[in-house]
């Protein structure tokens, strides 16, 4: 877990929690009882640890989000179809929302498939859609938040896999997001263990847009 004390001094208020998948009691009970005593409000965790968690957070205002994974391609009916049988389970064990990772490729076909089940499936739930930062171009973002107000998407979780410096031009794609956005949802970051990347966009925020730096989000991994 990144020392919050050395890293967010100036943005402890966006920092969430993002939990690593793990069958270990003790250590699920160790992450909600840090995410409880630095008053976070937000954790991203694996869906078959929504129900352990919930057991542990249910009486404070700490929201979980549960994740999913699109397969490559995966925006047909039976993926889909699958996808939103977990994710109503998920709900059911505690979930507030659920976070869904696909390519951007595949973004057009999910949001074809999920619009017409949104309101059943997300009834009072969040929903927020993850994409590799790199894998959207300068024309791709109008698409990207046409889809998201489609959806009616909580946040847009931009993610950045693989750090490759200055080619990866990341800064450049965060103010691409950030002059695009309408500020209808909120932008969600997962960068690793990367406190410098952290700064870097959430400067960003401030500078361009800061009507939508409150709800900003930095998930810190636990491991």
């Amino acid at each position: 877990m990144m020392d919050m004390d050395v890293f967010f001094d100036e943005m402890s208020g966006n920092v969430a929690v993002w939990c690593a998948a793990s069958s270990d009691t003790g250590d699920l009970a160790k992450t909600a009882e840090y995410i409880v005593e630095h008053g976070m409000t937000l954790v991203s965790a694996a869906a078959s640890d929504i129900e352990m968690l919930w057991a542990w957070l249910e009486k404070t205002p700490v929201r979980i989000n549960a994740r999913f994974y699109l397969p490559a391609h995966g925006g047909n009916i039976a993926v889909i179809s699958d996808m939103a049988a977990q994710i109503n389970a998920a709900f059911k064990q505690g979930a507030h929302g659920a976070q869904v990772f696909l390519r951007m490729a595949d973004l057009p076909s999910f949001v074809a498939e999920v619009s017409g089940v949104r309101d059943d499936l997300f009834f009072n739930r969040d929903l927020s859609i993850g994409i590799d930062i790199t894998e959207i171009g300068a024309a791709d973002w109008d698409n990207v938040y046409a889809a998201l107000r489609t959806l009616r998407a909580r946040a847009l979780v931009l993610v950045l896999p693989r750090d490759a410096g200055n080619k990866s031009d990341f800064v450049g794609r965060v103010y691409a997001a950030l002059k695009n956005t309408d500020g209808a949802c909120d932008l969600h970051f997962v960068l690793g263990n990367s406190p410098i990347r952290m700064e870097q966009a959430m400067r960003l925020v401030r500078s361009l847009r800061p009507d939508m730096a409150g709800g900003v989000r930095m998930f810190v991994p636990t491991v």
